[in-house]
């Protein structure tokens, strides 16, 4: 019976994401990260297939540091109809001696997920890895590449591209976000 259940879920996962075998490929997050100059605004220009995303265009994240030394993480976008939609979400950093591996949740009740930068400039771009791991059998995923401004240079893109499939990470689930008539 717990291996229906098991894949009923395993299916169900991966509809809403992107899904893969085995564990999750391991990536090396970024040595040296300051969290305050990763604070601001950022652009979604890449992204895996997200179902909390879906329909979404003009996706726009602004990061607040909290009085608690969270962050606050506020996702907005546009439906089809052009109506605005916003998730509210909560980062922090849970080691200090990994500060580029950091945790997040977008819902009281949901535990935190990994949030791994991988490369970031603060000024320009930023590549986020996020990997579950469901038994060590299967594993669920998602990746961003946002920018400071609604467009990137594909130069700079193929270089992301380029860091994350050196992890073995499919690049081809990567879905270029609509920043047009934002």
């Amino acid at each position: 019976m717990w291996y229906i259940v098991l894949v009923a879920a395993v299916v169900t996962v991966a509809k809403a994401q992107v899904f893969g075998a085995l564990g999750c490929p391991t990536v090396k997050p970024q040595a040296s990260f300051d969290l305050q100059k990763y604070l601001g605004d950022w652009y979604e220009i890449y992204k895996f297939k997200a179902n909390f995303e879906n329909g979404q265009k003009c996706a726009h994240a602004n990061y607040l540091l909290k009085d608690d030394g969270h962050i606050r993480v506020n996702n907005s976008g546009k439906t089809a109809d052009g109506k605005m939609v916003q998730a509210l979400g909560d980062l922090y950093m849970p080691d200090s001696t990994k500060p580029s591996s950091l945790k997040v949740k977008f819902a009281s009740a949901a535990p935190y997920g990994n949030y791994v930068v991988i490369d970031t400039d603060y000024t320009n771009y930023t590549l986020i890895y996020s990997c579950t791991s469901i038994l060590g059998i299967s594993h669920f995923e998602f990746a961003w590449i946002l920018g400071r401004q609604r467009t990137m240079d594909q130069a700079l893109v193929d270089r992301l591209f380029a860091e994350l499939k050196s992890y073995n990470v499919n690049v081809g689930h990567f879905m270029k976000e609509d920043q047009t008539g934002c």
